[in-house]
């Protein structure tokens, strides 16, 4: 496959996890791409997994709160491979998930960090990455949602919160940019089970999410990474403004699912 031969993309959080599948499967259709991580070692090794497959890559040390290093990433692309087509903004505080409790126990140090990764960090990136794009003349952005923002729990507020705000930023960009060639959509995972998730969630608790979903199995970050590569791809170019849905089709059922189905 080589739908994105030429193409540039860069992939915030691509050192592990779903932004590293995105990395591969991008760079498996051709593109090259710019990997922006706070974790280093994650980030050289990922690169090094791309380069051995015959495939281009760079690396961009930072963190996505910082503008700083966002304008640093996306001028590296420009320099290193002369142009940005693809802005996946993958990276989010994952880590403060066990902190993101109930809305009457939220500390408001770990509801500002979330919504400083989870949303800054979109809004950075579209911000420094549509006008390398407009040089080019087109560009495909995905922001990386979650059902979370779009169905209530009794935890997780500030990430559904800021999984929410994406989505308006999504439709926002689409809005003002869609006639200059942009593209931005959202990609609302539902459970993926990447490294982290797998050990952090026991068998048990994943058994619910797939009792109360529409497959026979949670998601894998390959599973996200094939649709975030697709609306990178011409195929895509009807498309704008969406959240696609990758979640096993959690979000379209009624939540007594569990306790109905046949």
């Amino acid at each position: 496959m080589a739908e994105l031969d030429g193409r540039v993309a860069l992939v915030t959080g691509g050192g592990n996890g779903i932004g590293a599948a995105v990395t591969e499967a991008l760079s498996a259709r051709g593109a090259r791409v710019v990997i922006l991580d706070r974790d280093g070692p994650l980030a050289d090794q990922q690169a090094e997994k791309i380069r051995a497959t015959g495939g281009a890559a760079e690396v961009v040390h930072g963190d996505v709160t910082i503008e700083d290093d966002i304008a640093r990433a996306v001028a590296t692309a420009l320099e290193t491979f002369g142009r940005l087509d693809i802005l996946d903004n993958n990276a989010a505080a994952l880590e403060l998930i066990p902190f993101d409790d109930e809305v009457t126990s939220m500390e408001v140090g770990v509801w500002d960090a979330v919504m400083a990764a989870n949303v800054r960090g979109p809004m950075l990136g579209c911000k420094h990455a549509i006008p390398a794009m407009l040089h080019s003349g087109s560009g495909t952005i995905i922001n990386m949602g979650s059902v979370s923002g779009t169905r209530g729990e009794h935890n997780m507020i500030a990430y559904g919160v800021s999984k929410a705000a994406v989505m308006q930023l999504t439709r926002a960009v689409a809005a003002r940019w869609g006639k200059d060639g942009i593209r931005c959509h959202t990609v609302a995972p539902g459970l993926v089970l990447t490294p982290n998730t797998a050990q952090a969630m026991p068998p048990e608790q994943q058994d619910i999410y797939v009792r109360n979903s529409l497959t026979p199995y949670v998601g894998r970050p390959q599973d996200i990474a094939n649709v975030i590569a697709f609306l990178a791809t011409d195929a895509a170019r009807y498309m704008n403004g969406h959240t696609v849905f990758v979640d096993g089709g959690l979000a379209a059922a009624l939540p007594i699912l569990a306790e109905t189905r046949p």
